[in-house]
């Protein structure tokens, strides 16, 4: 099996982060260990000699089953923004707007 290159695997990561996102749009989401495994993945990553901050990740994990529709879906938008900020990539809107598609199918 050929190794998988660490850029691939953050965007795996963002994109496992990305669908329980969309999902949240509609129910509160389960906490999964893909979840939990993307999460401590990206924030364990060193960036410029130090990791990154963990309140994202941390906010993430915690609004995931929160039961308020709006509450739900702005923490985790907001957290979602924050990890991509803290890992050096820009969120892909497109990207978004697939995995919220097929999150309503």
């Amino acid at each position: 099996m050929p190794l998988i290159s660490e850029q691939r695997m953050v965007r795996l990561a963002l994109d496992t982060l990305e669908e329980a996102a969309a999902a949240a749009h509609s129910a509160p989401v389960r906490r999964t260990w893909g979840v939990r495994l993307a999460l401590a993945y990206l924030v364990s990553r060193e960036r410029h000699g130090s990791a990154a901050p963990r309140w994202p990740f941390d906010q993430f994990w915690k609004c995931l089953p929160d039961q308020k529709q709006q509450d739900r879906w702005a923490n985790l938008n907001a957290a979602l923004n924050a990890i991509y900020l803290s890992v050096g990539e820009k969120r892909d809107w497109q990207r978004v707007s697939l995995f919220e598609q097929q999150s309503r199918s």
